[in-house]
């Protein structure tokens, strides 16, 4: 009966999420793909929901009609800016016919008069390229140019064909193919980016007429030997993140370096790590455009063949630039450049970003000189500009803490910039100011309470066309809502109760007869949060800890069993967003939930960030401890019945917390935890975060990562522990839990291991995720609020 319970419960919770993998506005219209868990089939489904922008001075929310399921070979859906045009990538298989095995192909469908005729279909042939790579978080882009005649991507570059010693193949006729090279690395093997880019060695630019069909390669790039000559896949660069320029002339991205660059020996994890050696580049495309906007190109003048010109390396000076955007041209001379940049860079995994704006000469395609300008530099410590007098969560402006801009940043009158970044334990929508590099939080609120204004995780989505814009706003206690701003200026000064676009409806995850119809969702019942930030007087730096607090509802005067999470990374951020797993420990388990951002988390300023390098298993332990105790002493939580759940370093940090601490922490769930940095340096695809974290700078040695691992404390520890493995994990192998469950058994502490064989670092897999969720809540149940 219990675990019927924890199952509706979990379903109940999770079918709640509203996740959107894309959002934008075209045509009067706001299109919105949210992604669904679907616990039966183990996979993911994807709805398209067409929501009417509103009229002017219209309060009334729009008309939603249902959402219409997209079939999971749809990879992605492009508009062009006027909204006149619709790329949508597919993904097809082509069946097995003649002898030919199954195979598979990505096709652009192109769609005119506002999507609604399906103009033409473009097979991209898979000897011009591998896989076109639909990852837009980060190495991914797809772009239109400004006459809406041309797509510009990013693809895979095909390995270099190879044959056996003892091939009895029809011999290669152009002597192309490598006897001998099929098992090298390089050649047939590629040396890839590590746990989730285990098919991604490098990308290359292409560009498709969207008229003719024609496809060619931008190969005046840097690395552009291998393009040339590809007779290995050493060296060269990843290219991404491709935009065209205003005036169609150039394909502006960034340039990953690969190991030409002399920066990167090795490829080294990509997956949450933002210190990856990169700079931005310009390539003029006009003769390659030329060529694919004929018909039938003539021998001489075929894709590739004409040249037009050396690419341009627009931010030689910066060890990290990324995330290129355009503004609207103003005048027909110009319009403006932003990118993200550090100069320095950093060797932690994430780290605060720069913005640089510059001019951009329209009719010449090229930056004008002279004209770049940090707009918003990079900050050491909340506070430390002069006129940074707002706080958002009790912290003033930390700097920018993002991955990159949105793709339409730029306000209509060119005058400032919208993005969303962390800010403390929240996440923030901001205003930049181009003029005087002024950053404010947008200053809206979704609904009427108070905390909400305060407290609520907000994001700029994108503008609508009219002067408005489209906001997201979710919180601990509530999922994602969309709402519209008439007017982002007013948003400024004042707090602007926004329109609620959508406020969508729990979709089902399972069909299992055992949890029954999904109820709707009351946000706000269940249980309630509390945003704090403790000073704690150890460590060298300081600045404030931030804790996010989650408490079942009527436990008022109740000394409640509380959950202690650390996040992962270490340097990411736990925000007021909705999760629904911890949602589902508090409100169904009855437990206080505790998130702590111990320092070296993002979004407290970059002293704070690098104040943790050298000092992991220590300072950031103290952190947690100390904000343990702070609600200790608030009488919220039970001293006698303290448990720790945390999955990468937040698990590294439980296996700390019951070593060091095993009187405070009785019981442990941890996720593909770090437990022996010693033996994990030389098995990871992110070794630099073993020598820094542990190091700081200097050489190496093993004694000290030993000492500063969870293995170290050991005989200390006699919390029940519970741990969970992704056996496809690359960034910390699954021998790390395994090592510390047989040593955990040993001293004949309880203890469980549960083994994901198809999971990688972030058991995701929706099936593996729930598993895991109900078994902690259930070990948690069995150890901490019996004890």
């Amino acid at each position: 009966m219990a675990s019927t319970k924890d199952t509706q419960a979990y379903h109940s919770m999770i079918s709640t999420a509203v996740d959107f993998t894309d959002i934008y506005v075209r045509n009067g219209y706001l299109s919105a793909t949210r992604s669904v868990r679907d616990i039966d089939t183990n996979s993911r489904r994807s709805f398209l929901y067409s929501i009417p922008l509103p009229l002017a001075n219209s309060d009334s929310p729009p008309t939603i009609l249902p959402p219409a399921e997209l079939p999971s070979k749809i990879k992605a859906r492009i508009p062009s800016q006027s909204g006149s045009k619709l790329a949508i990538l597919v993904e097809e298989v082509i069946p097995s016919i003649g002898g030919k095995p199954e195979s598979k192909r990505n096709v652009f469908e192109i769609w005119t008069d506002q999507g609604h005729r399906l103009a033409n279909r473009i097979a991209l042939p898979a000897d011009t390229h591998g896989q076109v790579c639909t990852d837009f978080g980060w190495f991914g882009g797809i772009n239109w140019s400004p006459d809406e005649s041309t797509l510009v991507y990013c693809a895979e570059v095909n390995n270099p064909k190879t044959e056996s010693f003892f091939g009895i193949g029809t011999p290669d006729e152009n002597g192309k193919a490598i006897i001998g090279g099929q098992y090298t690395l390089g050649v047939g093997k590629s040396e890839d980016w590590g746990e989730k880019y285990g098919s991604t060695a490098l990308l290359a630019l292409f560009c498709v007429n969207v008229e003719t069909g024609n496809i060619g390669v931008v190969k005046n790039v840097p690395g552009s030997s291998l393009l040339n000559n590809p007779k290995s896949m050493d060296g060269g660069y990843v290219l991404g993140q491709p935009v065209f320029s205003p005036c169609g002339n150039c394909v502006v991205y960034t340039g990953w370096d690969a190991g030409e660059g002399g920066e990167m020996p090795r490829r080294l994890g990509a997956i949450y790590c933002f210190h990856r050696p990169c700079k931005i580049y310009s390539s003029p495309v006009t003769n390659l455009l030329h060529t694919l906007s004929i018909s039938a190109p003539s021998e001489d003048s075929q894709v590739g063949v004409r040249d037009d010109g050396d690419c341009v390396c627009i931010t030689p000076n910066d060890r990290l630039a990324r995330s290129p955007r355009f503004s609207n041209p103003s005048t027909e001379k110009g319009a403006k450049l932003a990118y993200l940049c550090n100069t320095k860079g950093f060797d932690t995994h994430g780290g605060c970003m720069a913005l640089r704006v510059c001019d951009w000469d329209v009719s010449n395609g090229t930056v004008m000189t002279g004209t770049e300008t940090d707009v918003v530099d990079l900050i050491a410590l909340p506070g430390e500009r002069p006129n940074d007098t707002v706080e958002v969560a009790g912290i003033k402006f930390p700097g920018l803490f993002l991955n990159q801009l949105p793709e339409e940043c730029f306000s209509p009158d060119g005058n400032h910039i919208l993005a969303t970044t962390e800010w403390g334990s929240v996440t923030r929508a901001i205003i930049i100011s181009l003029s005087d590099g002024s950053v404010q939080p947008l200053n809206f609120n979704l609904l009427d309470n108070v905390n909400s204004a305060n407290f609520a995780s907000q994001r700029f989505v994108c503008f609508t066309g009219d002067g408005g814009i489209v906001v997201a706003q979710s919180e601990v206690d509530r999922p994602t809502l969309l709402g519209y701003l008439p007017s982002f200026l007013d948003a400024k000064t004042n707090i602007v109760k926004s329109l609620v676009l959508a406020n969508l409806s729990p979709l089902s995850s399972t069909s299992s007869s055992s949890c029954g119809a999904v109820p709707n969702f009351k946000a706000g019942i269940g249980y309630v949060y509390k945003v704090f930030n403790i000073l704690p007087t150890h460590g060298n730096v300081k600045v404030p800890v931030g804790c996010i607090l989650m408490v079942p509802e009527n436990s008022e005067n109740a000394k409640l069993p509380m959950i202690v999470v650390p996040h992962g990374g270490p340097h990411t951020c736990m925000s007021t967003s909705f999760f629904p797993t911890y949602g589902f420990l508090c409100k169904h388990g009855r437990y206080a939930i505790l998130h702590v951002n111990f320092r070296g988390s993002t979004g407290f300023g970059q002293a704070s960030l690098e104040s943790l390098a050298g000092n992991a298993g220590s300072l950031d332990v103290l952190d947690v401890v100390s904000a343990t105790q702070s609600v200790i002493d608030m009488g919220v939580a039970d001293p006698a019945r303290i448990g720790v759940c945390g999955g990468s370093h937040g698990g590294f940090l439980a296996g700390h917390l019951i070593g060091q601490h095993p009187e405070l922490f009785k019981v442990a769930a941890m996720r593909n935890p770090c437990t022996n940095i010693a033996s994990m340096v030389t098995a990871t695809d992110i070794p630099d975060w073993c020598y820094v974290e542990t190091l700081g700078t200097g050489k190496a040695e093993l004694d000290i990562m030993w000492e500063k691992s969870p293995i170290a404390h050991i005989e200390h520890v006699k919390a029940p522990t519970l741990i969970a493995l992704g056996m496809k994990d690359r960034r910390v192998p699954p021998s790390q839990g395994l090592e510390y469950f047989h040593a955990v058994r040993a001293k004949n502490v309880p203890s469980k291991l549960l083994i994901y064989e198809d999971c990688d670092h972030a058991i995701d897999t929706v099936v593996n995720e729930a598993d895991f969720w109900i078994n902690t809540k259930r070990w948690f149940d069995d150890h901490l609020r019996k004890t």
